[in-house]
């Protein structure tokens, strides 16, 4: 979440020495939990539920068996080409806080110039993770989307903290509007819905960090859905916060798990903290998948379509010799490294696969003028370019900055 990164950034750091004197004169404290303890981590399930998630990096058996399954589930001919085979695409949503208003205005304008594909597969990370389920459910929820992204502003999403909250706390703000945000589009109405896409052989993925573990967790949220857990809605509701909370300057959401018949808590934040954007985390081995659904030789997957909810290319800026400046610009560098290496990632991910690859970002010539993190003139003219851009016949590049192709 870029841009409010880069705004806390500034608060936090001007703060900061205010808050080291503070800190002098009453000692530092630690708020309490119960933590999951560190041997019982691979065992661990969230209340209720068993096998709704998986850590990234690894194969996963059950996330394995469920995307066997989705094949199984599909609804007839809904992935299936002229030529009687399926053919599969998957939209990738990163981060990029506010500028997720970039994504969401694409989504629209693809919808209305009818070249938005079907998905089997949509991911979501940081303000990808708020995209990600209404692009999950189609283009009947775009009236929504477009709302939750063009009519919020900063105190619709965090609540700053005082001096003595941040010293005593975690976080330079609170997610208390937020959470409420997402408790008003992701209600239970929604989680039935996000059931029922699934049952239909779609999938739908949401990454958060946990920070105890250092790992990317990857959340099926179709799973979650239907578990038939009387937590399912609360979990729903604190995954995609939690995706969406930047360490330090939102507080981490603590996830109720079990261990050994024992109660614990495990701190998780904003996915972007691992990775920009994601494919399937790297729990899936989709060959094997394809093999296991008798596929033979046909393509199992045709597309991969990325939404960089950021610029890529480099912004030259003189920077003023000010700590404030220089943090900032630090960050913002590394986030945009690790940015085009995720996308050189899916890459060659795509190359060695035989799919096609596809992105977009926010267009170079693009203007506008942020005067707070969540700045409603800025989103709704960012908006105003995705959408426009979304309308394009093929607006795709197919290759990451700075690739050279033989075409």
């Amino acid at each position: 979440m870029n841009s409010c990164r880069f705004f806390y950034l500034r608060k936090c750091l001007s703060s900061f020495v205010l808050i080291v004197l503070f800190i002098d004169l009453t000692g530092c404290s630690t708020l309490p939990r119960n933590a999951l303890p560190l041997d019982k981590a691979d065992q661990a399930e969230p209340l209720g539920m068993s096998n709704v998630r998986a850590p990234g990096g690894s194969i996963s058996p059950h996330m394995q068996a469920d995307i066997v399954a989705s094949l199984e589930q599909e609804v007839p001919g809904y992935f299936t080409h002229d030529n009687g085979q399926r053919h599969y695409n998957a939209l990738a949503l990163s981060g990029g806080g506010s500028h997720g208003s970039f994504g969401a205005g694409f989504l629209i304008g693809a919808t209305e110039a009818g070249i938005r594909p079907r998905f089997k597969l949509i991911t979501g990370i940081s303000t990808g993770a708020l995209i990600a389920p209404f692009a999950f459910l189609g283009p009947e929820y775009d009236h929504q989307l477009k709302e939750a992204f063009t009519t919020v502003n900063t105190d619709n999403i965090m609540e700053k903290n005082s001096l003595a909250g941040i010293v005593s706390g975690e976080s330079f703000a609170k997610t208390g509007p937020l959470a409420n945000l997402i408790e008003k589009y992701f209600n239970e109405e929604f989680l039935q819905a996000v059931g029922a896409a699934h049952n239909q052989g779609r999938r739908l993925y949401i990454d958060t960090t946990n920070l105890d573990t250092q790992r990317l967790v990857v959340w099926n949220m179709g799973l979650i859905a239907n578990s038939g857990s009387p937590y399912a809605l609360e979990l729903m509701q604190k995954v995609i916060l939690a995706s969406a909370s930047i360490p330090a300057a939102f507080p981490p959401v603590m996830i109720k798990v079990e261990a050994d018949g024992e109660v614990y808590d495990e701190m998780h934040v904003d996915g972007g903290t691992r990775t920009q954007v994601f494919f399937y985390g790297g729990t899936l081995d989709l060959q094997a998948a394809a093999r296991k659904a008798r596929f033979g030789d046909s393509s199992y997957l045709g597309n991969i379509y990325i939404i960089r909810n950021g610029r890529l290319s480099p912004e030259p800026e003189i920077i003023e010799r000010k700590l404030m400046d220089i943090t900032g610009r630090a960050v913002n560098t590394m986030i945009k490294s690790a940015a085009v290496s995720d996308l050189y990632r899916i890459y060659a991910f795509a190359q060695r696969e035989a799919v096609n690859f596809h992105y977009v970002d926010i267009p170079d010539e693009l203007v506008f003028v942020e005067e707070e993190a969540f700045d409603p003139d800025a989103m709704n003219t960012l908006f105003d370019a995705g959408y426009k851009l979304g309308l394009s016949a093929d607006p795709w590049e197919k290759a990451p900055p700075g690739f050279l192709t033989s075409e």
